[in-house]
């Protein structure tokens, strides 16, 4: 097992101990990164960290709860004062449900709110490092739109819909980030991976009939789209160590244009503004 050099980079992956945050972990590990693994499961966590080697260690944590979510950055300041990435991976989509310990929708609280509050909490060590960020959307059409109310307020609820709402509202935070924090010298990008139809996306939604889990990997078989996880772990290695234009929407890998919403000034400032509100409200 390689062990850590004064010159290893440090990474943190939520969402590390399975599917594409596990390849995307073992991936920087190969390229000569000291990973820092989050996930909720210890046995699965340890494992990784082990084949992932340089240094690298699990470190749980529940990003549904906002408050576990803050003790957890500074359990990883302590771990990383000095940190060079922070990939917001975890996410998912989930079905109409009871919400998190804090009263929050579970599809916002995992994909959007828990991102939020760990990349604040970790400004510190990324700003030392000069770090960067990659929070982790998906393709979302140009035209599409959502409004606040629908994302973190009465009208929020699971499902699809639900999920690529939060990922728009995750790819204009982004923005935002780069515009209140550029200045310390960090570097924020999202990123859409791809699709990629082994992983446990979807396994979350309830029901007998879950098209994510059935049928999604057959016909990703027959009409020969999608991609492997290795491949789409390739773009978070490639994203990490490339020169990136700060705020960019990487799609698969390769800038392009948001969608016009994202891009949109008073929706990035109202995401901001809920983001900030809905968090702050949490730890009252």
């Amino acid at each position: 097992m390689n062990t850590p050099t004064q010159t290893t980079r440090t990474a943190v992956v939520t969402g590390g101990t399975s599917g594409l945050g596990e390849a995307a972990a073992l991936a920087l590990a190969q390229a000569g990164w000291r990973v820092l693994i989050v996930g909720r499961d210890p046995s699965r966590g340890a494992d990784v960290a082990k084949r992932a080697g340089n240094g690298s260690e699990f470190i749980a944590g529940d990003l549904f709860s906002l408050a576990d979510v803050r003790r957890l950055a500074g359990e990883l300041s302590r771990k990383a004062p000095s940190l060079d990435l922070l990939v917001n991976n975890a996410g998912g989509v989930f079905s109409a449900g009871a919400p998190t310990v804090d009263g929050l929708e579970r599809t916002f609280a995992l994909n959007v709110a828990a991102p939020h509050v760990l990349t604040e909490g970790l400004l510190e060590p990324l700003a030392k490092a000069k770090g960067r960020v990659i929070n982790v959307v998906t393709g979302i059409a140009d035209g599409f739109k959502a409004d606040l109310d629908q994302v973190a307020g009465t009208k929020a609820k699971g499902g699809m819909f639900g999920y690529v709402r939060n990922k728009l509202a995750l790819l204009a935070l982004t923005r935002a980030q780069q515009q209140k924090h550029a200045a310390r010298g960090i570097t924020f990008v999202a990123l859409h991976p791809g699709i990629i139809p082994t992983t446990r996306f979807g396994h979350t939604m309830e029901g007998l009939f879950n098209p994510f889990t059935t049928i999604g990997p057959f016909f990703a078989k027959l009409f020969r789209f999608g991609v492997t996880e290795q491949v789409a772990a390739s773009r978070y290695v490639k994203l990490a160590q490339d020169s990136v234009e700060g705020a960019g929407y990487y799609y698969e890998g390769a800038l392009r244009p948001g969608p016009k919403l994202a891009l949109d000034a008073g929706f990035v400032d109202s995401v901001w503004t809920l983001a900030s509100q809905k968090t702050h409200q949490a730890s009252a």
